[in-house]
């Protein structure tokens, strides 16, 4: 098998991982608008949907606004805006659905669906759960964070998301990693522009595209352009009932990732 040459990290879901944030951005979303007494509905629709018991994540879903009179009636509507089967290259001609690749993906639906996220709001509701994350404290990996040092002394490593820089740069200064990334890449607006993003990084990264492996937990927008242009990719999941992705290899935590990257590291050492 040829080696790796290039590694891409995705961010959130990936280096950090964080599966009750939904609480906060639930209550965060509602908070004084006529759904406010669906908080704890909505928090236990989507606890469910991690248990794979509602709806179904890595599937495409239709984006539009809902006017329930219920939250069973809401929760029911939303199972019918599952998409037919879509090809990726289908999917990105397509900006009125959504993948459910992630817990983000899960929250933004619901609020797309309850007429929340309209404008300015998006970005309100979004950073007011980050800075509650930041406020509860946030601590990385010390194990993930010496994996990732030492892949870089052997690998070109990338992190690409698509939060805005001063985001990203934040969130990375919480966790400790803020000088842990080589390179760096946000508002990288995956799927649609990674390619293009990571070919100004280097106009010869897709020369071998086998050595290029992308690692994150949303197929749609970390690994299938990868894919697409004939890379290796794994997907982080820590949702064990819910369908798969597709992909070379799935791990669960980030200890996993770090026994994972560390071989990957081995492999390079043995291999000089």
């Amino acid at each position: 098998m040829t080696s790796i040459k290039t590694v891409v990290f995705d961010l959130d879901g990936t280096i950090y991982q964080d599966i009750t944030f939904h609480q906060h951005y639930l209550h965060y979303l509602v908070q004084g608008t006529k759904w406010a007494q669906w908080e704890a509905a909505l928090v236990e629709f989507v606890d469910l949907v991690f248990a794979g018991q509602a709806l179904h994540m890595n599937e495409f879903y239709r984006t539009t606004v809902l006017n329930p009179r219920t939250p069973g009636d809401f929760f029911s509507a939303l199972e019918e805006l599952r998409c037919p089967s879509l090809t990726y290259d289908q999917a990105l001609c397509r900006r009125d659905v959504i993948y459910l690749g992630d817990g983000w993906a899960v929250v933004t639906l619901i609020g797309d669906a309850l007429g929340l996220l309209n404008g300015e709001r998006r970005d309100r509701v979004y950073r007011l759960a980050r800075r509650h994350m930041e406020e509860q404290g946030m601590e990385g990996s010390v194990t993930l964070r010496q994996a990732v040092q030492e892949l870089s002394s052997v690998y070109k490593v990338i992190l690409m998301s698509n939060s805005p820089a001063d985001t990203a740069l934040e969130f990375l200064r919480q966790l400790g990693y803020h000088h842990l990334f080589p390179i760096i890449c946000s508002s990288a607006n995956k799927p649609y522009e990674m390619i293009e993003k990571l070919e100004e990084i280097d106009p010869m990264i897709f020369a071998e595209p086998q050595r290029v492996l992308s690692i994150g937990d949303h197929a749609f927008n970390d690994l299938m352009p990868i894919k697409q242009k004939g890379g290796r990719t794994v997907w982080l999941n820590p949702f064990p009932n819910i369908q798969r992705a597709e992909c070379d290899l799935e791990l669960a935590t980030l200890d996993d990732l770090a026994g994972y990257l560390n071989d990957l590291t081995n492999q390079a050492v043995l291999r000089s």
